[in-house]
């Protein structure tokens, strides 16, 4: 059969707090079709509206920049991007960010400035930062069209999804209903009920309950079909969002999914065995080991793409709530656990606390990177806690000889002439020093040990304060 005609798949793209997700709540309202049939729009990642008769599918990706790898891949998906961007704020970098994704994917664009029912909205400025970046709209030298609107009110969002269906017109998006199956996996998730679950678009062919499929090399069956306004479907043609029962496991956020065998897709979860964690030991790295539970394989891979790699040693990631197993796995390999939307059992938090595991949940994505903030500085704290060898506490000052001197005492460890050693004070670093003279009751020493007085002199002088610590360092 010929390729005809398909909705456009549209991916809404902007800098967190610009008014992404109540642009598309706006829009989700305007469906007529779900409000006739009394459907409820369910959250699976991606809904359908009928407007003027033609229908349009959204790709509902994240907006915070932790999830700049997801808004990349939902900018691939789509035939048509919209970046919003609020009147008042104008242009900020996870603004440039989707710009520069939108460019990749070499797909139309749409400029949506919104909130102009804001005090302060200036659009002609927002115009003219576009212009700077590259982005020429309409009136300001280019052809990218531009629609002033406000999700709140509701002004100009006809305009806006007039402006979709014009673009899809003229782009001609096609796929053939009857040729080879390909979809993409937009959000997947472990169900606890139901299993692997994963919301797919399907770009040409078309799904049936029934169909055996491929997500890389491995073979499922599709159970059901369910619509996002909940309602079981035997079909899903080409643009339609479909949520998928059946999968054997989690398949991969941007997999494509197809009825003939693939190229093995990644992997959605992952445990480090016990064997690394020991070689992780035993090369001293002394990493911030994290178990990572999220609700969906898309917010997983958002949070493990954000990691420091240097820092943090992923011991388990996966979807679902956290379980007994998951606790006992973190009392062996000393690490944190992080979960994210999912459910904690009052048995898991009891069980949590009696072995001293640190649980930590979020709902927001900040919160877990503020976590995370505090706990890589207790860890860098903890790592160069055990590379003191020696400590000397500063309890006086004196001069000998025209050389300010130190009068200290050890705190731990043993000081030696010669010793290269760091100054601080607080948390904070004043200085890197040689021990260039060593006084114990007047007498020059070579040593001094715990729990002795002795006066330190330093090469170059540092500037010293009572309370300062005189640290002999373990370098690499």
């Amino acid at each position: 059969m010929a390729k005809i005609l398909r909705p456009p798949i549209v991916t809404v793209l902007g800098h967190v707090d610009h008014g992404k997700t109540s642009l598309l709540d706006a829009i989700r309202k305007t469906n007529v079709a779900a409000r006739e049939h009394g459907g409820i729009t369910q959250k699976i990642g991606a809904y359908q509206i009928e407007f003027k008769g033609k229908k349009i599918t959204f790709i509902d990706t994240p907006g915070h920049a932790a999830f700049e790898k997801m808004r990349s891949r939902g900018a691939s998906v789509a035939d048509i991007a919209i970046l919003v961007i609020a009147a008042e704020e104008g242009l900020k970098p996870q603004t440039n960010e989707a710009i520069k994704h939108i460019k990749n994917a070499n797909i139309p664009m749409i400029v949506a400035i919104n909130k102009i029912d804001l005090e302060g909205a200036n659009p002609a400025k927002v115009k003219e930062q576009l212009a700077a970046g590259e982005v020429l709209v309409e009136g300001y030298g280019g052809d990218v069209p531009v629609v002033e609107v406000s999700a709140k009110t509701g002004k100009n969002l006809d305009e806006l999804l007039e402006m979709i269906n014009l673009l899809s017109d003229v782009s001609e998006i096609k796929a053939d209903p009857q040729g080879n199956l390909e979809a993409v996996v937009i959000e997947s998730a472990l169900d606890k009920s139901r299993g692997p679950v994963a919301t797919l678009v399907v770009k040409n062919g078309t799904l049936k309950v029934g169909d055996e499929i491929y997500s890389g090399a491995e073979k499922s069956k599709i159970r059901a079909l369910i619509s996002d306004n909940g309602k079981n479907l035997q079909t899903a043609e080409p643009s339609v969002p479909v949520e998928i029962l059946g999968f054997k496991t989690v398949p991969a956020v941007g997999a494509i999914i197809s009825t003939s065998p693939q190229v093995a897709g990644q992997a959605t979860s992952k445990t480090t065995s016990a064997l690394e964690v020991l070689q992780e030991r035993e090369l001293g790295k002394n990493k911030l080991r994290l178990i990572i539970k999220a609700d969906t394989a898309g917010t997983l891979e958002a949070i493990e793409v954000n990691l420091p790699k240097d820092e943090v040693m992923i011991i388990k990631s996966q979807t679902g709530e956290v379980g007994v197993e998951d606790v006992q796995l973190a009392k062996t390999t000393d690490s944190k656990i992080y979960a994210f939307n999912v459910k904690i059992p009052p048995q898991v938090l009891k069980l949590a606390d009696n072995e001293k595991v640190a649980l930590h949940s979020f709902r927001l994505i900040y919160d877990l990177f503020d976590q995370l903030d505090k706990d890589l500085e207790n860890q860098f704290n903890k790592k160069i806690e055990s590379m003191i060898l020696a400590e000397a506490k500063v309890v006086a000052s004196f001069d000998i000889n025209g050389q300010r001197i130190a009068g200290c005492k050890v705190i731990k460890g043993e000081i030696n002439k010669g010793s290269k050693v760091r100054l601080t004070r607080g948390k904070q670093e004043i200085g890197w020093a040689e021990v260039s003279s060593l006084k114990r009751k007047a007498s020059d020493v070579s040593s001094v040990s715990i729990n002795t007085e002795c006066g330190i002199g330093l090469s170059p002088n540092l500037d010293f304060q009572v309370g300062d610590k005189i640290e002999l360092v373990a370098l690499n």
